[in-house]
């Protein structure tokens, strides 16, 4: 990696996915906060006077002894009645608290690794007076400093309520409390979900900073990815003279090189009996075709000059059979070097 080069240039993919697997990522906890609070809120909203009047019933019963006489047992019973009132509320916060996390984060699974260097006090005291350490700081001292104030605000303009409310009776009581709970739990779930949502554009916007690449590092990655150019055209070179030299064996073995006569050459074979049509073996433009030429003259294989038919043979690959509209054209050359051979 280049030193003192300016990271200018957005993150690669895999850069990204480097940092996902080394644990950076974007990821605001206060999201995942708000998110659990959404879901007990939607409980309370939905259910929340059931509750309340659930809640009574295993008030009054606790009160009034009617789970015994033994208070072990009557706390027993009075505990497991309202734990089995709040799962509703646990379980809205639960969902919504992963759904937050699985759409932040997604699945992840990470191997234990033993970093040694978290144990270092002198890290830890760096960290301490770090820029997170510092950002984290403010964001919770705004959120406790908002949550007062939001308490003041809501308790203060309920406060001229509570004298209606003395004469009230308990039932009428216990649902004004859910009311004036449900409008504090509002107001604080609207506050703290701009706080979230600030913190996480400024938790996406110091990621994409800190994942940020050099012009260099973009190419060494490039080179790691998709292999050295110049290694790759070598490779390219090695793979073509091989190719070359396997459609060169077969130019000796081939029934007539046709030609355009020095630019191109074709070379067919046919076997009666055993290829259902002549066959292209190998071709070549240039140095090439004056090689086929020459390997051709050297095993007595027939050299046939004729510009059209060649210029239409070369259009198709090698290994390939003669199409049917060029039947014709290729038997009356096989033709007349069969005569020649004295083969009809």
């Amino acid at each position: 990696m280049a030193e003192g080069q300016e990271r200018t240039e957005r993150a690669t993919p895999r850069r990204r996915q480097k940092a996902r697997e080394k644990g950076q990522f974007t990821h605001s906890k206060e999201l995942t906060s708000v998110a659990g609070m959404a879901g007990m809120m939607l409980v309370l909203y939905f259910g929340g006077r059931h509750f309340i009047a659930s809640a009574k019933v295993v008030t009054v019963d606790f009160l009034t002894l009617s789970y015994g006489m033994d208070p072990f047992i009557a706390i027993k019973v009075a505990m497991t009645k309202t734990l089995l009132l709040l799962f509703p509320f646990l379980l809205g916060i639960v969902v919504l608290a992963l759904t937050s996390e699985i759409s932040q984060v997604g699945f992840m699974l990470k191997d234990m690794d033993l970093n040694f260097s978290k144990l270092n006090p002198f890290e830890g005291v760096k960290k301490m007076f770090s820029m997170n350490t510092i950002f984290d700081f403010l964001k919770n001292l705004l959120k406790f400093a908002g949550g007062i104030l939001i308490f003041y605000l809501v308790i203060k303009a309920d406060i001229v309520k509570l004298p209606f409310l003395l004469g009230k009776e308990f039932n009428q009581l216990t649902y004004a409390a859910y009311d004036l709970l449900k409008e504090a739990v509002w107001y604080g779930f609207l506050y703290l979900f701009v706080i979230a949502l600030v913190s996480f554009i400024i938790e996406k916007y110091r990621f994409e900073e800190s994942i940020k690449m050099s012009k260099q590092e973009i190419k060494e990655e490039h080179k790691d990815t998709e292999g050295d150019p110049k290694v790759k055209s070598k490779i390219r070179g090695i793979q073509r003279e091989i190719a070359r030299r396997r459609m060169m064996s077969q130019v000796p073995k081939a029934t007539v090189v046709i030609t355009n006569p020095t630019h191109l050459a074709i070379a067919i074979l046919y076997k009666e009996g055993e290829l259902g049509a002549p066959k292209i073996v190998a071709k070549g433009s240039g140095f090439v075709a004056e090689k086929i030429r020459e390997l051709a003259r050297k095993h007595k294989v027939p050299v046939v000059e004729d510009k059209p038919l060649a210029r239409l043979l070369f259009k198709l690959e090698i290994d390939t059979y003669i199409p049917q509209e060029l039947y014709k054209a290729v038997a009356r050359i096989l033709a007349y070097i069969y005569k020649l051979q004295g083969r009809i």
